[in-house]
């Protein structure tokens, strides 16, 4: 669980997430949520269980090359597109 306001900014800073003050106390609260319900994953017994064994696959499908759209076709729908590459936003 998170312990405090301190260690919540922390984790904010290092997720570059700005809190507001009165976003505080509900973001600390719904992390330690999140960080209990992982420790309870983490604290799951597992004896008896083989978590390395490899799962039987079956046969893969061969690879078949099928029509498709043209670049142009899609890239016509991007909001911008530059140089053959959709944009985003940045920063």
């Amino acid at each position: 669980m998170m312990k405090d306001k301190t260690e919540l900014a922390r984790v904010a800073r290092l997720a570059k997430l700005a809190l507001l003050p009165e976003e505080e106390d509900a973001t600390l609260a719904e992390m330690s949520g999140i960080l209990a319900v992982a420790q309870g994953i983490c604290d799951a017994d597992l004896t008896g269980y083989d978590c390395t064994c490899e799962a039987e696959t079956s046969e893969l499908r061969e690879d078949v090359v099928a029509p498709s759209l043209s670049a142009e076709a899609l890239l016509s729908s991007a909001a911008e597109n530059r140089d053959g590459y959709f944009c985003g936003p940045t920063g």
